[in-house]
């Protein structure tokens, strides 16, 4: 217990230094914005919205200066262009239906501009391991918020984000975020990079979410990169017992749900080759697919709108198969992109996806920008591999992780050093 006051204190309570009110300010929310994905993350767009609020406030006033490097320029330039392109789409392609509310969805990919300033308030190599043990912190609430789920007999555990693929996507890349505090020389913080990462492989396992299973291999293989530049304070013998026992633990836990998902992807295929018009989770991402390239082939350049996004796909699609597929997107990140703005719109989405790799690798060479690749890599890796097989971006929760986690990798130097939160 000693220790959580003492990250309480390292939380809440303001520095000596000057600008020590902001810099408390940005790590109340660094810290909230890490913890809350799985839990309510309503909350993480509320976060987000406020900075960018504060931000034009204190920019307009000149209690911040739009101190961006060229290097902060560039990632913030090409981490618009994705909204701009939309926003062109939504006004080239009538009818203009709920044009604020899409135009409203893009927010988040402006926020750099607001959010990058104030984050520079704090000194270089405290805001980043903050995140990294509230991403750990919040895994282990959300597992036991899954864990409930399951036991009160839900199919598939969602947490508190109404959504079994959100908890999926989420508990992969933030379990992989806290497995890096691994490398705290405090213990009790290890424990947590540990729990945090079991619990997120957790979520993934409760949630059912398959295309996030294959994410897993990816991360083992970025781990091993970063920890064999990076020494870490944890025994070896140590490690392996402690992530023997709850890999076992994880297994034991979710052999049901992997079972059931499994046994429901076989189904899947053997349903392919039957004729009688059933329409499964598989043979509707098919029937989409098909639909969206067909689509895309007769208007690759400028597309149709994200609010005629559905209506030109069905189009393509038999008059028996369109009332059975009641989804807003086509379970692929870069063919919804293809559809709402053709070929620009897909260059749009590859744009943002490098955003976090160039801020990362546009740093100064050191500790710090190791971890800002790490931390790069496991975004990048998360979001293009389940969105290729699901939602990417359009989402009220994955856009202000993914923008909010741009801005944090930008925000330190490259030399600068990993220190534990608590450092007494």
């Amino acid at each position: 217990m000693n220790y959580f006051r003492q990250l309480k204190m390292a939380v809440l309570c303001p520095g000596d230094e000057a600008g020590s009110a902001l810099d408390r300010n940005n790590r109340i929310a660094v810290f909230l914005f890490a913890i809350l994905p799985g839990l309510s993350p309503n909350f993480n767009s509320f976060i987000l919205l406020a900075s960018m609020v504060w931000g034009v406030y204190c920019l307009a006033t000149g209690r911040l200066v739009l101190n961006l490097s060229k290097s902060d320029r560039l990632v913030a330039i090409c981490m618009s262009i994705y909204p701009l392109v939309m926003i062109a789409s939504i006004f080239i392609n009538p009818p203009y239906s709920e044009v604020s509310d899409w135009i409203f969805r893009l927010l988040p990919f402006f926020s750099i501009w607001l959010i990058l300033p104030r984050m520079r308030q704090s000194p270089d190599g405290r805001l980043v391991p903050l995140f990294i043990l509230g991403a750990g912190i919040g895994m282990i609430v959300t597992f036991l918020f899954s864990l409930l789920q399951i036991i009160f007999l839900m199919e598939r555990a969602e947490a508190g984000t109404s959504n079994a693929a959100l908890l999926g996507v989420i508990g992969i890349l933030f379990g992989g975020i806290a497995l890096l505090n691994i490398q705290s020389p405090r213990s009790v913080e290890q424990r947590i990079a540990i729990l945090g990462y079991a619990a997120g492989l957790g979520c993934v396992l409760l949630s059912g979410t398959r295309s996030a299973w294959l994410v897993i291999p990816i991360h083992i293989i970025i781990f091993l990169w970063y920890f064999r530049k990076h020494s870490f304070h944890l025994s070896l013998r140590s490690l392996v017992i402690t992530s023997s026992l709850l890999l076992a633990g994880l297994i034991t836990l979710g052999s049901g749900q992997i079972l059931h998902r499994i046994q429901a992807l076989q189904e899947n295929l053997t349903s392919l080759e039957r004729t009688d018009g059933e329409i499964t989770s598989l043979s509707a991402r098919f029937a989409l697919y098909k639909g969206a390239l067909s689509a895309i082939s007769k208007d690759p350049l400028t597309g149709y709108g994200p609010q005629n996004r559905m209506a030109s796909v069905l189009a393509e699609l038999p008059d028996n198969i369109r009332p059975q597929l009641p989804y807003s997107h086509v379970h692929n990140g870069f063919l919804t992109a293809g559809i709402d703005a053709g070929v620009f719109g897909i260059v749009a989405l590859s744009l943002l996806l490098l955003t976090p790799m160039i801020g990362a690798l546009r740093k100064e060479a050191g500790p710090g920008r190791d971890l800002a690749i790490a931390l790069a890599l496991l975004l990048v890796s998360s979001y293009v591999v389940t969105g290729s097989f699901g939602i990417m971006f359009n989402q009220k929760a994955l856009d202000p992780i993914f923008a909010y986690m741009v801005a944090l990798i930008c925000a330190d130097r490259g030399n600068t050093g990993f220190a534990p939160v608590v450092r007494s």
